[in-house]
């Protein structure tokens, strides 16, 4: 898998023997972040980071305790997943290496990154509901605006049906118009043609 690392690699990496790895990725497991592909474990590129530091630790003499405390005073983050599992393995005696000391810390890691997982969610629950409030506002406004499009639709219909209204009582006035003056142009005619007739027989 792309950009994951196997056991042996970390003991390339690294420089350690197999042995001491495994022993590093149990007994600080809540530091190494892995991906589990089946019934495989692979390791991501961070976990280098902290092994390396382990690693200096170690050849610094200091107790799996000390390690414990300045991988926290580090800022290496924790899975909480796997520090609940390694304080069922303290609980059930499974390894008799850890100390109580080491169950407390990693109980309070591990409570300290729910307690960051926990505002991080509310923050994006808080940054949801904002975007939602933005989104009921903007449909609002859009019905506003659509209303308002309703409306002058509604107004340029009524405005056509006048014009058409006006451009038909033209189209009558202009005929009637023309009746007229074609009346006129016959009566007209009809009067010189009568005073001819009165001409003729004065």
């Amino acid at each position: 898998m792309d950009g994951l690392l196997r056991k042996k690699d970390l003991v390339d990496v690294v420089g350690v023997a197999k042995s001491t790895i495994a022993d590093w990725v149990t007994e600080f497991a809540v530091y190494i972040p892995t991906v589990k592909h089946g019934a495989v474990t692979y390791y991501k590129p961070e976990a280098l980071d902290v092994l390396n530091y382990i690693r200096e630790l170690r050849e610094q003499e200091q107790s799996k305790v000390q390690i414990m405390q300045l991988l926290a005073k580090k800022g290496f983050p924790i899975t909480v997943e796997e520090a609940v599992e390694d304080v069922q393995r303290v609980l059930s005696g499974a390894d008799p290496r850890d100390t109580l000391l080491t169950v407390m810390q990693t109980m309070g890691q591990a409570v300290v990154e729910i307690g960051k997982q926990t505002e991080r969610q509310n923050r994006i629950e808080t940054r949801i509901s904002e975007q939602n409030d933005r989104m009921d506002g903007q449909d609002g406004r859009i019905q506003t605006v659509e209303g308002k499009q309703d409306e002058a639709a509604g107004r340029m219909t009524d405005l056509e049906q006048k014009i058409e209204e006006m451009r038909q009582q033209l189209v009558n006035a202009q005929a009637e118009a023309a009746a007229a003056k074609q009346e006129a142009a016959e009566a007209k005619e009809q009067a010189n043609k009568r005073r001819g007739l009165f001409g003729w027989f004065k």
